[in-house]
């Protein structure tokens, strides 16, 4: 997404939502999912579910940049 010929990337989250721990009446949720209707270059970032201070990170990349991502990201895990 561009404004004007800048880049524009959208970044959100907090480790204080407690989303493992919302119970609307049919217990925990086994997974939480960061959800966007944008397009563009977002990051959502949230509690992990065990709880011990790690993190789940959601992307939304088109697809070339979900390419160059994962390729350096699996670089950078060798």
């Amino acid at each position: 997404m561009t404004s004007e010929g800048f880049e524009i990337i959208g970044v959100a989250g907090s480790n204080r939502f407690g989303v493992y721990e919302i119970d609307f009446g049919w217990g925990r949720p086994e997974k939480v999912e960061i959800v966007s209707v944008d397009r563009g270059l977002t990051i959502g970032l949230a509690e992990s579910k065990n709880g011990k201070g790690g993190i789940e990170v959601g992307l939304v990349l088109n697809k070339h940049a979900m390419d160059i991502f994962s390729t350096l990201f699996l670089e950078g895990l060798h």
